[in-house]
């Protein structure tokens, strides 16, 4: 009987219950597609904010540990403290190995060209290594910091001529009035190398006033082979959530069960101590400027996201809510029939409620699946890459066109259980 009751209601209604339709479907296609972009796109998204360079830092503990003596700061006076290089792999090669996108050492010595004092910087330009388990990465400088603009050529980690290579930054080159291909005759301590320059280094930061080689030619000159002075590294990371920002991002301050979620998800503070844990001696900060960047970016695109998805759903409750108040004023007559013959309101009410509930099922399936192909489309038109929908994608658009449909039905709802038998069918 429902069923006939049903199907004779969507034939005498088509068009109001096509209008109903449209807009459940097309609501549902809107949010469905701004969920799924939100969800799908967030390692993309975070991938483009790595071109800012790294956003971690790791150093040896014992030189990031200030000396204070009678209320005066030695801590320049101390010896340097250095990392082994062949620890580096560590820094990869850990629980975070998939969220290490890149990692560069860094090694600094002081020098001097023309009587002028410089600062010589030793690094990774570009190295392919192999990871414990056989997997290829490459990584270095090249891989942290994308946006380095090199008029001219990168240096070669290990020349085949055995010639050193260096990079001059823009505004040193400037202020020595050298040009790719020049040379540069460096004097370290007592030992005086030529380097061929390959490249002027513009990165519109402090690396624009010093000189770049590779990590083994300042490691030769200092005297500190195997040794490098600090990584920068490039990993992908979640915005610090509230209850790890209200503990201080301390673990020791943490129930098991908060340390548990904390140290399995990839928030900054959590990569940064497994930095620490595998590479010895060592201590891991994030360079906050970036990572507070990101995360605030982070959080704006899925904010926004969110509330357009939301608007969408609203507007199509609205709209769904005009039809079908329309659809009861149209059978006023019918729904006072119903009544009079003695079904109770709730039974009259619950016949609309499925009615509404076929429109949710309907519009959800087809507005799934569209804002899934619209998801895709979009990911590939602003992001260049192939959106992964989850499996609960569609039965949770279902599900909320269903629930977006039924909350339409609450004005209606309404109006009929107001309507009086009496009054309706007087005069008919």
């Amino acid at each position: 009987m429902l069923l006939r009751i049903l199907s004779g209601t969507f034939a005498r209604q088509k068009r109001r219950k096509a209008v109903a339709f449209l807009a459940v479907a097309l609501g549902t296609a809107a949010a469905s597609a701004l969920l799924n972009m939100a969800l799908g796109v967030a390692d993309q998204v975070n991938r483009e904010l790595r071109s800012f360079g790294a956003n971690l830092v790791v150093r040896a503990a014992a030189d990031a540990r200030p000396v204070r003596m009678a209320g005066q700061d030695l801590t320049g006076l101390r010896p340097r403290a250095y990392l082994r290089e062949s620890d580096l792999l560590r820094a990869k090669d850990n629980f975070w190995i998939h969220n290490i996108l890149a990692l560069a050492p860094l090694l600094e010595s002081q020098a001097q060209v023309d009587e002028q004092p410089v600062t010589l910087l030793g690094t990774w330009f570009q190295r392919p290594l192999t990871l414990g388990d056989g997997t290829a990465f490459d990584t270095g400088v090249r891989h942290v910091y994308p946006f380095w603009s090199v008029e001219g050529e990168w240096p070669d980690d290990s020349p085949a001529d055995g010639e050193p290579q260096a990079l001059l930054g823009r505004s040193l080159a400037r202020a020595l009035d050298r040009g790719p291909g020049d040379t540069l005759r460096l004097r370290v301590a007592e030992q005086e190398v030529l380097f061929r320059i390959s490249g002027i280094l513009d990165t519109g930061g402090e690396e624009d006033r010093v000189v770049v080689t590779s990590l083994a030619q300042v490691q030769q000159l200092a005297g500190l082979d195997g040794r490098i002075g600090r990584i920068l590294v490039s990993a992908l990371t979640t915005p610090e959530d509230r209850a790890t920002r209200r503990l201080g991002l301390d673990p020791s301050k943490m129930s098991p069960e908060e340390f548990e979620g904390w140290s399995c998800t990839p928030f900054v503070s959590s990569i940064a101590y497994e930095l620490e844990n595998a590479i010895p001696g060592s201590t891991a900060r994030a360079i906050r400027r970036v990572a507070e960047t990101e995360g605030r970016m982070l959080g704006r695109i899925g904010g926004l996201l969110t509330v357009i998805a939301l608007m969408a759903g609203v507007a199509s409750a609205l709209t769904v809510t005009s039809a079908l108040t329309t659809g009861v004023l149209e059978r006023r007559a019918e729904i006072g029939l119903l009544k009079s013959l003695g079904a109770t309101e709730a039974r009259v009410v619950g016949l609309f409620l499925a009615e509404a509930a076929v429109l949710g099922l309907a519009g959800g399936l087809v507005g799934g699946t569209a804002g899934a192909w619209l998801a895709r489309h979009l990911a590939t038109a602003v992001f260049g890459t192939e959106l992964v929908l989850s499996p609960l994608a569609l039965p949770l658009a279902v599900v909320a066109a269903v629930t977006i449909t039924l909350a339409g039905c609450a004005l209606p709802a309404r109006r009929i259980v107001a309507l009086r038998p009496f009054e309706v069918l007087h005069g008919l």
